[in-house]
């Protein structure tokens, strides 16, 4: 645990986490625990509930930490997320900020590990690798190939030094996901630099738009360890809304395409849309995969058919499987779990 003396230590700064969550009566309480267990402990979190039914309130109250903050608001929706974020800012007091989702969790070493990397004043942003969990919290052995691809890029990328080396690769599919919002740590000051959080109308993430901003910044820190887990279950946005995520992201792309500051060619924009046309076909899979687990046969035959492609054999190979697994009336989680990857069986 931090010590006393070390907290007067500007080189121990106070983080604010940030906890936005809703209906998350199943996962808020392991997410606060998460954080009570931290190594280092200078720092506070700023639980704001969009308007939970359910019990979460609740759930929150059994802790008596300082430290845990509580603010309950008007259902504003997933749309509405960065300014739910942006929100939480104005009521933080640390010099760093962090994401935790209501549903996610961290290793207890994450902080401690994680803090340090801002000694170097020229660091905006810090992050690492993260694995998935199930909605029991069982983490996954496998790992994803936005994780694997991460793991063999140059340092320029992934330190983005010199900035904005980072920029043209965050730009493509793979590089959307390059910092996972569950492990990532941010300067307060440059949060400010560009207006905090961004919003985009109609998406349900700020994670990207607001990091794509933060590589013109300042640097990034990299870590190869694991230094956050992100819970997946069939209610989780990710999940139930990701045509929308996916459709919006595409505008935006289209906006940042034609950003100056990218130094783009005609040949990299090119190279830049086609690098995404396989996306469509991951999205059918994931929507086929989530109607089975619901009991939606027939519809997720067509989502399968949809994926059938011949540039990502594993999504034509798992759509083959849940073509067929459909006529039987079972869903696909168990042979994921065979593969090491997280089920969203578990929550209901």
């Amino acid at each position: 645990m931090t010590s006393l003396a070390e907290l007067s230590n500007p080189m121990t700064p106070l983080l604010s986490i940030i906890t936005p969550t809703y209906n998350h009566r199943k996962f808020i309480g392991a997410c606060i625990e998460t954080v009570l267990a931290q190594t280092y402990s200078h720092w506070e979190q700023i639980i704001i509930d969009d308007g939970s039914t359910d019990e979460t309130a609740e759930i929150v109250s059994r802790y008596n930490d300082p430290r845990i903050r509580y603010f309950y608001q008007k259902n504003q929706g997933i749309e509405a997320l960065a300014h739910t974020y942006n929100k939480a800012i104005e009521m933080a007091q640390g010099d760093l900020i962090a994401i935790l989702e209501g549903d996610d969790t961290w290793p207890t070493d994450k902080l401690e590990k994680m803090v340090p990397a801002f000694s170097n004043p020229n660091v905006v942003l810090a992050y690492g690798e993260m694995r998935e969990i199930d909605p029991n919290g069982k983490i996954a052995v496998g790992t994803s190939d936005t994780s694997r691809k991460r793991r063999k890029l140059p340092d320029g990328v992934l330190f983005n030094r010199p900035v904005p080396t980072a920029a043209r690769y965050m730009l493509t599919v793979h590089g959307h996901s390059l910092i996972p919002a569950s492990t990532a740590v941010m300067r307060r000051s440059a949060l400010e630099t560009i207006g905090g959080f961004q919003y985009i109308p109609n998406q349900c993430y700020v994670d990207f738009p607001t990091f794509i901003e933060l590589v013109f910044q300042g640097e990034f820190f990299y870590t190869p360890e694991i230094v956050g887990y992100r819970r997946l279950h069939s209610a989780s946005a990710t999940v139930r809304h990701t045509t929308r995520m996916t459709a919006i992201a595409r505008e935006h792309l289209s906006i940042l395409l034609s950003d100056p500051r990218f130094g783009l060619t005609p040949a990299d924009r090119q190279a830049i849309e086609v690098d995404w046309l396989p996306v469509t076909w991951g999205q059918e899979f994931a929507l086929g995969r989530l109607c089975l687990l619901e009991g939606r046969w027939v519809e997720s035959r067509t989502h399968f058919v949809n994926a059938l492609n011949l540039t990502d054999l594993r999504v034509t190979a798992g759509s083959i499987a849940g073509w067929v697994f459909s006529w039987f009336q079972h869903d696909l989680e168990n042979l994921f779990e065979l593969a090491g990857r997280a089920s969203l069986k578990g929550d209901s």
